[in-house]
């Protein structure tokens, strides 16, 4: 095989094995034992089981809440009981913020706020006095070393802290450390173990129970016992999985969310590379036609030709496997770093080197290379040896009948997903971007390559250079198809994804807009949310009007809307009249109370609702309930589709706090009053009403640098595939460029004719993209979530005058170089 299209292959293979081997290491890591973490010293630990199970059968989809309901009190004593059972610490966990002596929000390890516990939980970890002594007294509190130096408090000294339940002091009766590790995984606080109950604003029971058993026991009897006297509603796991029940640690939940954000992203990233691969050997085996016709006239079977490219290319697969995985460990760190700095995966998450993904990359990398080889040899080993010489030297002028048809195929299944699932335009624009472009792949000669020859043909007329460039165009619609097509898909992706984000970003904007009636709005500065404390008390304030806003999750179990298994936004509210308008259209929001709920009209036409009819669901906790719909509404962006009482929110939430507070009212009084509020409660900002605009604003930023980390992956694969394919086409057409120097061409007409051609090339793969871009969003603007279709025009602009500038730097440098060699030197016209 010629070095260039050798190299070209060898770069693709080993690209799809780097993102198999990196991807695969990330689920593999994720997938795998958690760890202890906080619960270091237990050998099992009980929950309450957090299992959402969707339909039935053999096969039901399930899902794992983020933190599941209590166990009973009760609980902790009958395990305690048990024969084998050294000790039975029952464990609370809640975020706090604790206050410095500048009244300013103390800073805390491992990128989440600090978490509250009782004190027999200390020993789980273990954290050891480094002075002091444990709390004996409600009023008592002992601080981890880390934010006892940051406050300077000294023992006896009085430290504030914000809890759920509001704020407070506590008289510092002791100072902690555990081991390094830990130290850095989470700042913690140490109540009385009865009032670590009452400030976790949950009310009586635990998250966890540690317990730790007496030597030589059988753990695995030991967890059938605790089932037999708590019952099979709980999960007992084992040491290494420990810190999935950890409340306060959220890092073995996020692991688990990590592993399905790759396998969708991840998995389409992979399928757009192998869809890459296939179309670089396709174009490999092509230019080899003249030589594989020389083999046939000479006798070649066309067995032995195949298992000649066969063995060519599996070798050069097999290396590039092999090259891909040691470029794979190298991105280990950067990857899991990008991952943590967008929130994809939790702060601290490093990847574990597992060698079932580097075998599956180099497996995949071989496979995928010798199918496609297959694939793209049939047609040039089936003519007859006579005709091989003479179809070599010519240049492809139809497409098989089977790669029409898999192309329309593609185009069908892209418009299938427009059309069939327009309600959901938004969330599947990317996948469908994904099978257009794979049709206009297949099928580049006629969708990229005929719009480009006839560009061509009016540039006959131009003179020389003119007259080059469009010679190339008319003849090379296959060249072109391939070069465009690349240029294409990069458009395509990032066009699409701009145009969602921006589309679903104006969506929240807007609906936000509507929906805040609020003169101001509380939120919180740090520590994750507001305590409830504090929308009761503004609302007992003489010239304002409070509702506090709970974030949270509903799973709704039937009429067809258990969306294969993921959540549906929801907020607790309870309506309280100039704060929030919902757009209601049926029914009405002061029945949202007791098991009343309101849905948005999202909700409500997917499952065929109205007021009166019922909902088999459970809560963010996994609580089964029974809810009863008591009014649709409309302004669901960036609040949620199900609206709760805010007390059922509230007591169900992952995190028991506000995610802000929406106040009515106006003037200086008011404003001095919501000052004193704050001062009150550390952790409280106030906004105006354009501020908290611009905040969301902000917010919608941050939320989709996450899912740019995917798409850049994407695009980043399609720009490889750009350079690569030009660069394979530019050596292609050496002889074709010596030719056009050995009859009078100058180097000004050739590198004008190269400029033009590309111009062309870059500008039909760039509008295609535009059509699949445009094409895959045709529905958003009836979507109710997304809402007209955006368009975000700088970042438009820059994703075209980006693939302007590849599609010219993709054609023009490989023509370049290769014609940097003086025409003597290939005056033979050889292809080397």
């Amino acid at each position: 095989m010629r070095f260039g299209s050798a190299l070209g292959v060898f770069v693709m293979v080993a690209t799809a094995a780097t993102i198999v081997a990196v991807a695969g290491q990330i689920m593999a890591t994720a997938l795998g034992a958690p760890g202890a973490g906080r619960f270091a010293a237990a050998d099992v630990v009980v929950r309450a089981n957090p299992t959402v199970r969707f339909g039935h059968g053999d096969d039901p989809d399930t899902l794992e809440v983020r933190r599941p309901a209590l166990l009973p009190t009760a609980a902790r004593g009958r395990v305690a009981a048990l024969p084998g059972v050294r000790s039975a610490v029952g464990d609370v966990a809640f975020p706090l913020t604790v206050v410095g002596r500048d009244e300013a929000p103390l800073p805390t390890e491992g990128g989440t706020p600090a978490h509250g516990h009782g004190w027999p939980s200390a020993d789980l970890t273990p954290y050891r006095l480094l002075r002091g002594r444990a709390p004996a007294l409600p009023g008592e509190v002992v601080l981890d070393a880390g934010l006892a130096r940051s406050g300077g408090f000294p023992l006896g000294g009085l430290v504030r802290v914000v809890t759920p339940v509001g704020p407070e002091a506590f008289r510092l009766s002791g100072v902690v450390s555990a081991a390094r590790s830990q130290q850095e995984r989470q700042s913690s606080v140490f109540f009385t173990q009865a009032r670590a109950q009452q400030l976790s604003g949950l009310g009586a029971g635990f998250d966890a129970i540690a317990v730790r058993s007496g030597p030589g026991v059988d753990q695995g009897r030991l967890r059938d016992r605790i089932h037999s006297v708590v019952g099979n509603s709980v999960q007992v796991l084992e040491h290494r999985h420990a810190s999935a029940a950890d409340a306060g640690d959220p890092r073995a939940f996020d692991r688990v969310q990590l592993v399905a954000v790759v396998a969708s992203g991840g998995g389409l990233t992979v399928l757009i590379t192998v869809f890459v691969v296939a179309g670089t050997i396709a174009f490999a085996v092509a230019r080899r036609r003249r030589e594989l016709a020389l083999l046939r006239a000479v006798g070649a079977t066309p067995g032995q030709a195949r298992r000649l490219l066969l063995r060519q290319i599996g070798l050069i697969g097999l290396l590039a496997g092999a090259v891909g995985c040691a470029v794979a460990r190298l991105l280990f760190v950067p990857a899991a770093n990008a991952l943590a700095s967008v929130g994809l995966a939790p702060d601290g998450f490093t990847l574990a080197p597992n060698w079932i993904p580097y075998a599956v990359a180099v497996a995949a990398g071989v496979v995928v290379s010798l199918l496609a080889t297959v694939i793209a040899a049939r047609r040039a080993l089936a003519v007859r040896p006579g005709e091989a010489m003479v179809e070599s030297d010519q240049p492809p002028r139809r497409l098989s009948a089977v790669r029409v048809l898999a192309g329309l195929v593609a185009l069908g299944g892209g418009t299938t997903l427009v059309v069939v699932l327009s309600s959901s335009a938004l969330s599947y624009a990317t996948l469908s971007a994904f099978l257009f472009m794979t049709g206009v792949a297949l099928l580049g000669p006629l969708v990229l390559g005929w719009p480009s020859a006839l560009a061509g043909r009016l540039l006959l007329r131009g003179g020389g250079t003119g007259f080059l460039a469009g010679s190339a165009l008319v003849t090379g619609r296959f060249r072109t198809g391939a070069v465009g097509a690349a240029i294409a898909l990069v458009v395509a992706l990032a066009g699409t994804q701009v145009l969602e984000l921006a589309t679903a970003q104006r969506a929240v904007e807007r609906a936000a807009a509507d929906r805040v009636l609020a003169d101001r709005v509380l939120v919180a500065r740090t520590g994750g949310g507001l305590p409830s404390s504090v929308a009761e008390t503004v609302a007992n304030l003489p010239d304002a009007a409070a509702a506090g806003v709970v974030s949270t999750d509903v799973f709704l179990l039937d009429h067809g809307l258990t969306r294969h298994g993921s959540s549906w936004d929801a907020a607790g509210v309870d309506a309280t009249p100039g704060t929030l308008d919902l757009d209601v259209r049926a029914g009405s929001l002061a029945a949202v109370t007791g098991d009343g709920v309101a849905v948005s009209d999202t909700v409500a036409r997917a499952g065929d609702l109205a007021v009166g009819s019922t909902l088999d669901a459970r809560l963010a906790d996994a609580t089964p309930a029974r809810l009863r719909v008591v009014a649709v509404y409309t302004r669901a962006n960036g609040l949620g589709d199900v609206v709760l009482p805010h007390a059922l929110a509230l007591a169900h939430a992952a995190e028991p706090l506000d995610s802000a507070v929406f106040v009515a009212g106006g003037g200086a009084r008011l404003d001095r009053e919501l000052a004193g509020v704050a001062r009150a409660t550390p952790t409280v900002g106030v906004l105006s009403r354009s501020g908290y605009l611009r905040e969301v604003k902000a917010e919608e930023r941050d939320n989709a640098r996450a899912q740019w980390v995917i798409v850049a992956l994407m695009i980043g694969v399609a720009i490889m595939a750009a350079l690569n394919t030009g660069a394979m086409a530019a050596a292609e057409r050496r002889g074709e460029l010596v030719l056009a120097r050995l009859t009078g061409a100058s180097r000004i007409q050739v590198a004008g004719a190269l400029t033009l051609e590309a111009l062309v090339t870059a500008l039909v793969g760039i509008a295609v993209g535009v059509a699949v871009a445009l094409g895959s969003l045709l529905h958003a603007p009836d979507d109710p979530e997304g809402g007209p279709l955006a368009v975000a025009w700088p970042s438009f602009g820059l994703v075209l005058a980006g693939a302007l500038a590849l599609g010219l730097v993709g054609m023009l440098v490989p023509a370049a170089l290769v014609g940097r060699a003086p025409i003597t030197a290939h005056a033979g016209l050889r292809d080397s």
